[in-house]
């Protein structure tokens, strides 16, 4: 406990900010809950820098405005592992997301180590030192935090430093520093992106809906956002998925037809049928051009077969170029590379054959599906048992 600074005045924070604006690049993680609230509860703040280690309770009521403007400034480099939530409490607080992104997750996926690596696994796999677990559970809200509790915290940042070198000293041998930027460049974009995105598509049984019914399920999803947010709960506290989709198949016309419904015997709820009524109402009257499209392609039978099979050579692929095959490509970046062949090859390139992936894998799986070349096994008891080769 020697080297972690515990912030819960004004003073420690003025300190700890000055710290982090002298620090070109900070080790950063957070603790929090997120299954009790509309947005996650921030209750700690982890950092590290090349001087220290600093712990900051955002539960003082201290005013962390400084804090963020410091750790998003220009030019400052963050390293935060898995850093999805970290990113949006910077969007949150900064209004902005940190200028650099290092996430060692993804930097390990991209230079020989498995994708993805928990801390634990990670710090033991990159630097040989084992890291305690055993605070997952823990409810971060109350008051006071034991010192097991906080030396659990800062083993969270404690090793970021260390582990961002070797990983980038790894890249640099490997010519992929890039690769690593890109990534945490793509990261954020796509984070910035989700947030300012409604998310409606992704309603658990969406995708069995057809156009109409995609529309009133849209409404029905801002309809449960609002509640949610005017009533602090998670959305799904308000109402579940599967009645969410249960509703805009079955389109109740009355509140009645709606309380029929298995699920809506609760008082909040059958206060809100009107509101819910309307909203199914709001959907159905939606003109036909306004509809949302399908979010199922119409995918001929063959794009199923062919997606296997370039599946399995993407991921030979991977492993040969020492890359985590699900960092390199997901079943849907691979289903989006064969709808694009299928269609012609002249709509925007898909992700396989952009960047560094296109680099490594893109002439090979085009070929592959063009005829130009086969695939075979070699040796099925070797790490590399599949050969991609011209035909």
């Amino acid at each position: 406990m020697d080297d972690i600074t515990y912030v819960e005045t004004g003073r420690g924070l003025a300190a700890a900010v000055e710290a982090i604006r002298q620090a070109p690049v900070i080790g950063f993680d957070t603790e929090f809950v997120g299954e009790a609230t509309y947005q996650p509860q921030l209750c700690l703040l982890q950092v590290a820098t090349d001087q220290g280690l600093w712990l900051i309770d955002p539960l003082r009521g201290m005013d962390l405005s400084d804090f963020w403007a410091a750790l998003t400034a220009p030019g400052r480099e963050v390293v935060a592992l898995a850093a999805r939530q970290e990113v949006r409490f910077c969007l949150r607080y900064a209004q902005r997301p940190p200028a650099i992104l290092f996430d060692p997750q993804l930097a390990a996926g991209l230079v020989g180590f498995s994708y993805p690596l928990s801390h634990t696994h990670l710090v033991q796999h990159v630097l040989g030192v084992q890291v305690e677990g055993g605070e997952t559970l823990t409810d971060w809200r109350r008051r006071p935090l034991t010192r097991r509790q906080l030396e659990y915290a800062a083993d969270d940042v404690r090793y970021l430093l260390a582990v961002r070198e070797r990983l980038l000293a790894r890249a640099q041998a490997r010519k992929r520093v890039d690769w690593l930027r890109h990534e945490g460049e793509q990261m954020v974009e796509r984070i910035v992106q989700s947030e300012g995105e409604e998310r409606w598509q992704r309603v658990t049984g969406a995708g069995g809906l057809r156009r109409r019914g995609l529309a009133v399920l849209r409404e029905l999803w801002r309809w449960r956002e609002g509640a949610a947010r005017r009533a602090d709960l998670p959305p799904r506290r308000i109402l579940g998925d599967d009645l969410l989709v249960e509703v805009a198949k079955r389109s109740p016309a009355t509140a009645a037809d709606l309380f029929a419904l298995r699920g809506f015997d609760r008082p909040a709820l059958r206060q809100a049928g009107p509101e819910l009524v309307a909203a199914v109402r709001r959907g159905l009257d939606l003109p036909e051009g306004a509809l949302p499209l399908p979010l199922k392609h119409d995918d001929p039978p063959q794009l199923s077969i062919v997606s296997q099979l370039v599946s399995i050579v993407a991921a030979s692929l991977a492993v040969h170029h020492e890359v985590a095959p699900a960092l390199l490509a997901t079943s849907s970046d691979v289903q989006d590379l064969v709808r694009w062949y299928l269609a012609g090859g002249e709509d925007e390139q898909p992700q396989l054959l952009q960047g560094w992936r296109g680099e490594i894998v893109g002439r090979a799986l085009v070929d592959l599906l063009t005829g130009r070349n086969g695939v075979r096994v070699v040796d099925v008891s070797a790490p590399h048992p599949l050969r991609v080769e011209p035909m």
